[in-house]
This record gives structure tokens, sequence and C-alpha cells, in this order.
């Protein structure tokens, strides 16, 4: 009831200064079916398969005045059925089921600078590093303060963020697995709206654990290249990481990544790349490299085997070789194909067994529906080949492949919009 009050109080306000600025509600309805028999774990042979409907819903409200902006946006994920209040004549809701995703505050500092405070999505080229996860029912934003400038073709962007879990009178204690903070510097250099090359830093702490005092840091940085001209585009970066780790561990990894794509005709393109992260410890420290709060989904596989790199290699270091053909049949149709070729960085011995650095194949079909109304369907099937190297890592002794299949429904209607 409350948030609906500010909600309403926040319309009522932005309305009654419309002539003053540009207002805005849209929301978004993305209920998402899956099927699932092997994501992320490979089925033994006594495992069945696992069927629901998860939904996001979103509403959101942006306000843009020559001097200032705020952005508002209210969020509920869920599984169909799972309501916590509940009886024997009836399902009644959820407690606690709204979510608030982002709510920020820009101030204009002349024509070339801002600041932003407050609740916020950042994410930056490709997403390696920093991403708004967009895979995730939940998405993904910051808590924190970006300062921005940006003249002609340079773009100069400063993060800053800190975390606690409460107003604490006495001391700093918080959880070791969740970062204390997260700070990046990001530069930009376009040579045209399509051709540019862009520089990351990012800082990020972990507390040690039951020491609020001493913070892990770790540093990553490194540029990014994209190049985008008539039928071929190219990608590449490359990050190292230094620095300790949750545990206090020296760092020394690195992961680097270079993909090209080529577009035959008007509906067939055709693309290749490679994605390759360090892993292992030896002398020098750690050697597997922490993708921060970048993307998953989007680059290594639907399946989502790799989501977490350091317990699905067992820090051996991941390589990604990829193959990809998209079809855009219309402005409405389009399929992707992709097939991924995934191994470690090198063969092991565990048991006195030997493993090779093979970890499997995964083919990934995606086709999606985009309406004149703003509906659009997405509908993927994919498949998984492991390898006994994949098995003993995932401690499971699987009859066959994987599967994955879903269908997903976006709505994002703009309920409201003035000057």
């Amino acid at each position: 009831m409350k948030t609906f009050i500010w909600a309403t109080f926040i319309v009522f306000i932005v309305y009654s200064n419309g002539v003053f600025g540009q207002f805005k509600i849209n929301a978004e309805l993305r209920p998402r079916f899956e099927f699932r028999h092997g994501y992320k774990s490979l089925p033994s042979e006594d495992d069945n398969a696992a069927y629901f409907v998860s939904q996001r819903s979103r509403l959101n409200l942006e306000y843009n005045h020559e001097k200032y902006s705020f952005g508002f946006s209210l969020q509920d994920v869920r599984v169909w059925g799972d309501e916590d209040i509940y009886s024997s004549t009836g399902v009644m809701g959820t407690n606690a089921s709204v979510d608030l995703y982002e709510a920020w505050m820009r101030l204009n500092i002349g024509s070339k600078a801002f600041v932003k405070v407050g609740r916020q999505e950042w994410n930056y080229d490709n997403q390696r590093l920093l991403s708004k996860r967009n895979w995730n029912q939940n998405g993904m934003a910051y808590d924190g303060v970006l300062l921005g400038y940006k003249m002609n073709a340079f773009q100069f962007d400063m993060g800053l963020s800190l975390n606690n879990e409460k107003e604490n009178v006495f001391g700093n204690e918080y959880t070791p697995s969740k970062m204390k903070f997260l700070d990046f510097i990001y530069l930009k250099k376009a040579w045209d709206s399509k051709n540019y090359i862009s520089f990351t830093g990012v800082l990020s702490g972990f507390q040690k654990e039951e020491d609020s005092e001493t913070i892990y840091v770790s540093a990553t940085f490194g540029p990014y290249l994209n190049i985008k001209k008539e039928k071929f585009a190219a990608i590449a970066n490359v990050f190292y990481q230094t620095g300790t780790n949750q545990t206090g561990e020296s760092i020394n990894a690195y992961m680097f990544s270079i993909s090209g794509d080529y577009k035959i005709n008007n509906p067939i393109s055709v693309g290749v790349g490679l994605d390759w992260l360090s892993g292992e410890s030896d002398a020098r420290g750690d050697n597997s490299f922490d993708i921060l709060y970048g993307g998953r989904h989007r680059f290594f596989g639907e399946m989502d085997y790799f989501s977490n790199l350091v317990k699905s290699t067992s820090n051996k270091g991941l390589r990604d070789l990829f193959a990809r053909a998209d079809f855009n049949f219309n402005t409405a149709h389009s399929v992707n194909l992709s097939y991924h070729f995934f191994t470690l960085q090198d063969n092991f011995t565990a048991d006195t067994e030997e493993y090779k650095k093979p970890l499997g194949s995964e083919l990934d079909i995606i086709y999606q529906f985009k309406a004149t109304i703003p509906v659009n369907l997405r509908v993927g099937l994919s498949v998984f080949l492991p390898t006994e190297t994949m098995e003993y890592l995932q401690s499971v002794e699987t009859t066959g492949f994987s599967y994955f299949a879903y269908v997903q429904l976006t709505f994002t209607p703009i309920l409201l919009s003035f000057e």
C-alpha cells in the first residue's frame, strides 16, 4: 500500500510540472516457461526433468529535465505458485514480494558532465565485467554514485560504491562473499558511431571473514576494441587481474576474447570467436580470472554451466571456441544458431587418473519474433554433450546429453508519456 501511495505521489508531482520536462511510465511483463534436464548441472540417471514458469513484472518511471532527471523502477519476480500466504481455501500472496530495482537521480553539470546517485544499472561495451545480467529474471542493479563527462568523441565515467548490511552503531561487519565495494573508471574514444576503443579499470573489495577492518582488494583492467564495417564486425578485449582474492591469496590472472562476424547477404551472417580465461594456481598465486559482475549467460552458452567459473572448472580456467550463424528473415523473424566447444586450460590428474582438457559441446538454437506491438517472443532449445572430465568436475555419472528448452514472452508497453 505504501509503495502504491508513493508511486501515485510521484506521478502527481511530475504531472503537475510536466510542462518543464519529459515524463514516461512504462512496464515490463516477462513470463518464461522452462523445461530443464541438465540446465546448470548434469543429470544423473535418476534425475527427472524440471518444468516451471517464472515471471518478471516491472513498473518504470522516468522524468527528464534540462538540469536533472530521476528514475524509479519497482519489480516483482516470482515462480508461478510460490506464494507463502495460503490456506486450504485459497492462495493469497507473498510476503515482501515487491522489490526496488532502480531508484536514482541525475544532476547535469553544464552540457558535458553529470552526477548520478542511487540504485542504477551499470553496463559497458559487451558487458564482460559490469552487466545488467538481463537473462536473470531479477536482473542486476548497483547502489552507487556515477560521475560522467562526455565531449565530442571522448567519454569518461567513474563509478563509486560502498556496501553495508545495516546502519551500524559500531564496526562495519559485512558478508565476506558479497563485494564491500566496486569502483571503476571507463574511458572511451570513438572514431564514429560504430568504431571505438575503450579502457576499463575496476577495483573490487571483499571483507576478511570475522575481521571487518581488513579488505582484500583486486584490480582488473584492460582495453576493448569495437570495429564495425558494412559487412564485417569485430570485437576484442584483454583484461589483467592482480591484487588479492577473497581469501587473501595474491592474484595473477588474465582473460582475452576475440570474435568476428561477416554478413554473407541480407538475411545471413556468420561469426567465430574465442574466449580464454586463465586458471590454476602456482607460485605466483591464484591464476583464476574472476569476471566480477559481468555477463555469463550471453557468453558461455544458454545452459549456464559456467555461470560460476571457479566452481564449474575447479579453478582450472576455461576456453570457449564458438561459432554462430544468424538468419534475419525480416524485421519480425530471426533464428540464431550457436555452437560452443569448452575446454580447460590443461589436462590434470585426480585419484591417479588423468583427465583431458575437453569439457563438452553445446548447441543453442534461438527463434525470436518481434511483433508490431511491444511484444517479443523468444523460443530456445539447447543440448550439451559432456565429456568424462565434465562428469568428474560435476561429480555426476550421466547417461547421455543434457537438454534445456524455454519459451519467453516479453511485453513492454508505454503506459504514459508526455513533454
